[in-house]
């Protein structure tokens, strides 16, 4: 089927264990029925149950369903079935049958009251009662970061050595406090400390650079009626308060052709998060959107990395990178893939953002020509062998340490096989990680071992 390969199939994939799994199943012997047309494709894959998992596909989002209990969207019976389709090993069927015509007409239905909404006009707002919900939170958040502050300063005047043999619940509890003053953004990154903390050799300037930005995010908002606009709303979103996506949309657009270059899924148990990075290719600007999902919601996993689109995003209040998407064209494959060409180039781009704002999360840049070296001895990163770790070397010969896993490291230089590559990398600042090796017409390996609160513990220093 034009547009889906094999390749695509698999970055969809929310785990490597996932991946594996479609993989066994995209044998036609495994599905009792199958069939696609041009608007979805579906089958029947007998399981260890007498009646087989029914599993329907949108093809245009695209968007997964399947009976079987997995809260991974998509599961292996979505990636096993789509494997199949691209392969071209399912017939091509007139007649859908009445399960699936059921589930496309609920997903119309829905768009179309989802547009409907958003075109109504809107409703009237008692202002007065929305300004006290909003100032009643910001009391709580104030309170919050109060003891926060306390927190952080008996914690420096205690001194720092002894942090990596702390328990979980020293940071644990603070986050915790956080949680219920209704600033989750702070929350997380006190839980992040104790990720730094438990990194391993060169923990100590990390985890003081973080210590140092929640205290300052603590002073900042006491100050916060004397900041500039940009700089409040960058605090704010630092913080976890929210803005309404329709503010959000009705802000100017920014039209690009927008690279989808890497993308990430973090479970907490209780919410899905799924982030995709994109890069404007005329603009060269970052763009990240999150998509959210509780319990066994399906998770919004269109956005693919290797693929593109001529469209318009909204960025939130502030200097960051979030954004919405507000219209998109299809998906069609990266080629050729936009980015910078050094290193020196990709700490530029980092320092800005971080310059505008102190809270600023991980970038991802592509950066192309880039040789993946293995190091002898020194740090390595978290998941790597004691023996070294993995630099990067740009066509200037400057030398970046990589905090990647040996697994990431080893299929760098599998595919270079020590020549230049090109390579999607996070960088917050201090931790250059590998997100994904892009390859030619628009295949996406992803290099990433987890979340962006994985592989801490090294610096991506400019050599």
């Amino acid at each position: 089927m034009e547009g889906w390969t094999s390749q695509r199939v698999l970055q969809l994939a929310p785990d490597p264990a996932s991946a594996k799994a479609g993989q066994g199943l995209a044998s036609p012997r495994k599905w009792v029925t199958s069939g696609f047309d041009a608007a979805a494709a579906w089958g029947e894959c007998q399981g260890s149950g007498s009646k087989p998992y029914q599993v329907q596909v949108e093809l245009g989002e695209p968007a997964f369903k399947c009976s079987c209990p997995s809260r991974k969207f998509p599961c292996k019976h979505g990636l096993g079935l789509m494997l199949l389709v691209a392969g071209g090993q399912v017939k091509e069927e007139v007649a859908r049958p009445a399960w699936v015509d059921e589930w496309l007409k609920s997903r119309t239905e829905k768009a179309g009251k989802k547009q409907a909404k958003a075109e109504a006009p809107p409703k009237p707002v008692d202002e007065a009662a929305q300004a006290k919900r909003r100032q009643q939170r910001l009391n709580r958040v104030g309170d919050g970061l109060a003891a926060l502050k306390l927190w952080a300063e008996d914690l420096v005047r205690g001194g720092i050595a002894a942090v990596p043999g702390r328990p979980f619940d020293f940071f644990d509890e603070p986050a915790r406090r956080l949680v219920d003053a209704q600033a989750p953004g702070a929350a997380r990154r006190v839980r992040e400390l104790a990720s730094v903390a438990a990194g391993g050799a060169g923990w100590q300037r990390p985890f003081v650079e973080q210590l140092a930005a929640l205290h300052l995010m603590a002073v900042a908002f006491e100050r916060a009626d004397t900041l500039p606009d940009d700089t409040r709303a960058d605090l704010h979103a630092a913080l976890g308060l929210p803005v309404p996506n329709e503010e959000v949309l009705a802000r100017p657009p920014v039209h690009d052709r927008w690279q989808v270059v890497a993308a990430e899924t973090t479970d907490d148990g209780q919410l899905r998060t799924r982030r995709a990075w994109l890069w404007g290719a005329a603009t060269g600007r970052p763009a990240t959107v999150l998509a959210f999902a509780f319990a066994n919601a399906p998770l919004d996993v269109s956005l693919t990395p290797g693929f593109a689109f001529d469209g318009e995003v909204c960025f939130f209040p502030g200097t960051n990178t979030r954004a919405l998407v507000k219209a998109r064209g299809d998906l069609t494959p990266i080629a050729p893939l936009a980015g910078v060409d050094t290193l020196d180039a990709l700490c530029d781009v980092a320092s800005a953002l971080r310059g505008r704002s102190p809270w600023a999360d991980e970038v991802a840049v592509p950066v192309r020509w880039l040789v993946p070296v293995r190091r002898c001895g020194g740090a390595a990163a978290a998941g790597s062998s004691s023996g070294g770790g993995w630099d990067v070397v740009d066509r200037g010969g400057y030398t970046m340490l990589l905090n990647a896993t040996d697994a990431a490291g080893w299929a760098m230089l599998a595919a270079s096989g020590g020549h230049p590559v090109d390579l999607v990398l996070g960088f917050d600042g201090w931790r250059l990680r590998p997100l994904a090796l892009a390859g030619e017409g628009g295949a996406f390996t992803p290099l990433a071992a987890g979340g962006a609160g994985d592989n801490r513990g090294g610096e991506g220093g400019l050599a």
